[in-house]
């Protein structure tokens, strides 16, 4: 077993230090050269993930996988393990984001090389497997501070999200918080991949045209040292890949911005916040006080409370518009700065109504409830 270790052991880093040393011929040296399947799979791989411009990458080995069927296909010296990827996209990524995959590895010719890599898969978290650089040959492109994933060829469609999504970082920017210095991975590819990382849109339900996808990595609250994840990817679905806006993008890039700070946010300041940045995009001063004025009538007037956790997307309509308006009304009040640090303070520690209360508190002197009285009367 331990000659196994560490036969895998070398494979995974010489195949990290292959992708960031764009060595094509090494990183498949260590790949079965009888399963020419495998092989060309691996080479439609290598070429997808040079192009995402990797600071950082490593593949860590887990605990081995012990499967009577894998030892029956790929005979006894067969070793089947989970393996962490960990990586970090130059200009994207601030800090390491972790992906699960399932590697089995065989004898062939004396030395160990990789036999499958989909084997494992069907006991992996939803979404394993199913990065951008998984699904197919891709078409990356990058600007200053956000990148783009579609299909080969389609350079059109990538020219015109690009330019979207480079707008839709400075709007975040300017809007919210002019101290993220992140930066935006869009994936619009086809029909094909209705399933990208954990986002699926082959749901007939699934109707919103983008969502910031989980990450998995170390954040601030005890939880995320457990690999608990936040949004920070942007999967378009394919119906609407060809309307997508700077306002659509600057919506989900709030999401990307604002996913540092926690998980424990209620979901009326996660919405809000993102659909009053996503606002500003299109709208002067007096559409939007137009706009307040209809959601105070048709929304606000039929409520007694800000939406809860619980309740948020089963009436997403009302939701979302009273999301914004609370935020709209924070920041007009309190300025951005202020409702900034009341969102960092909710993400990291209100886990529960009696500590967003307190954390409420201590930023506004209000209570969430205290809150929803001065909007409503405001």
């Amino acid at each position: 077993m331990g000659t196994q270790r560490a036969a895998v052991d070398a494979i995974l880093k010489r195949r990290a230090s292959a992708v960031l040393r764009k060595d094509r011929a090494q990183f498949l040296a260590d790949v079965d050269p009888a399963n020419k399947k495998l092989v060309a799979e691996q080479k439609v791989l290598f070429g997808n993930l040079v192009q995402f411009g990797f600071a950082k990458l490593s593949y860590l080995r887990g605990e081995p996988q012990v499967k009577q069927w894998v030892i029956d296909e790929y005979g006894p010296t067969s070793y089947s393990t989970r393996v962490v990827m960990a990586y970090q996209i130059g200009g994207i990524d601030d800090q390491l984001v972790k992906a699960a995959l399932g590697y089995t590895f065989a004898q062939r010719g004396g030395r160990y090389v990789l036999v499958n890599d989909t084997d494992l898969d069907p006991g992996l978290p939803n979404g394993s497997h199913r990065e951008a650089w998984d699904l197919g040959p891709v078409l990356v492109r990058r600007g200053a501070r956000a990148l783009v994933v579609v299909e080969p060829g389609n350079t059109k469609l990538a020219a015109s999200t690009l330019a979207s999504a480079e707008a839709a970082v400075k709007a975040v920017n300017k809007t919210w918080s002019a101290n993220w210095r992140g930066g935006g991975l869009v994936i619009a590819l086809t029909m094909n991949d209705q399933q990208v990382r954990n986002v699926d849109f082959s749901n007939p339900q699934q109707e919103s045209l983008a969502q910031a996808s989980r990450v998995y990595r170390t954040l601030p609250t005890e939880a995320d040292k457990r690999g608990v994840a936040g949004g920070a990817y942007v999967v378009v679905n394919p119906v609407d890949r060809y309307d997508l806006s700077t306002r659509i993008l600057a919506h989900e890039f709030t999401h990307v911005a604002c996913a540092e700070y926690g998980l424990y946010a209620p979901h009326w300041l996660i919405e809000g916040a993102a659909r009053y940045v996503d606002w500003q995009t299109i709208a002067g001063e007096r559409e939007l006080d137009k706009h307040r004025r209809v959601v105070r009538s048709d929304y606000l007037a039929a409520v007694n409370t800000l939406p809860s956790d619980e309740t948020f997307f089963k009436r997403p309509e009302s939701s979302y518009e009273i999301g914004w308006l609370t935020v709209d009304y924070l920041v007009r009040k309190y300025g951005e700065d202020k409702v900034i640090g009341l969102y960092q303070g909710l993400a990291l520690r209100g886990s529960d109504q009696n500590q967003r209360d307190r954390i409420m508190v201590a930023h506004l002197g209000r209570t969430e409830q205290q809150l929803f009285a001065d909007l409503k009367h405001s």
